[in-house]
């Protein structure tokens, strides 16, 4: 499912960024989420959810697209061989219609931004994401949020199959298993994606359009 009600136009084809923010949910990051219940927990979700924030505020604020990711299945049947390799999902978690499906507090979709549901890793696998993406002539797109491994690098290298140019902010996303997310980020970088910081991912792709950078 695609939401969207169009902002501005950034500029000539090509020219307008899009922000990916992966799986920013209560069932992925929050405390009392299912993956926390099951002992899979974010380092310092706060500051994480400060960062992403920061970044879609200043997509905004320079006319680009800030796309909100999330994993939604209808019924225990849409999870698919998941709930077999992570039987605390079988039943429960990221069901549509429940709190662990939200977006955690902080993180709110606003007038101008898409929200794209999905049921596997991928953001692109089954959902309208790339048209999307085509129809807002976005030929760049920086990926935040969770989890590094699994969600995050799978929706980067589909990106990169579709010829997008892709950078991933690394001190705005996350994983349960450092050494994951590291090899995760070490992996993205060799030809999937330009992995820096926060500031160098919005030196890149925002300016001269971002009124902060001024």
């Amino acid at each position: 499912m695609v939401d969207v009600t169009t902002g501005e136009t950034y500029g000539d084809r090509g020219q307008r960024p899009a922000l990916l923010v992966v799986d920013m949910q209560n069932d992925f990051v929050a405390s009392d989420g299912v993956f926390a219940q099951a002992g899979l927990t974010i380092e310092d979700p706060a500051a994480l959810v400060g960062r992403v924030a920061a970044l879609a505020d200043r997509f905004r604020a320079a006319g680009g697209l800030v796309v909100w990711v999330k994993m939604v299945w209808d019924d225990d049947a849409a999870v698919g061989l998941l709930a077999q390799r992570s039987p605390f999902l079988a039943t429960a978690g990221l069901r549509r219609g429940s709190r662990g499906a939200e977006l955690v507090d902080g993180l709110r979709p606003r007038p101008g931004d898409a929200v794209v549901e999905k049921t596997r890793f991928s953001a692109f696998h089954a959902t309208e994401l790339e048209r999307l993406l085509a129809d807002e002539q976005v030929e760049t797109v920086v990926v935040c949020g969770v989890r590094t491994d699994f969600c995050v690098e799978s929706t980067v290298r589909d990106a990169f199959f579709r010829d997008l140019a892709v950078l991933v902010a690394d001190d705005a996303v996350g994983g349960y298993f450092p050494a994951l997310h590291d090899s995760s980020l070490r992996v993205m970088g060799t030809v999937f994606a330009e992995v820096l910081g926060t500031d160098a991912v919005l030196a890149r792709t925002l300016a001269p359009h971002d009124p902060q950078s001024k």
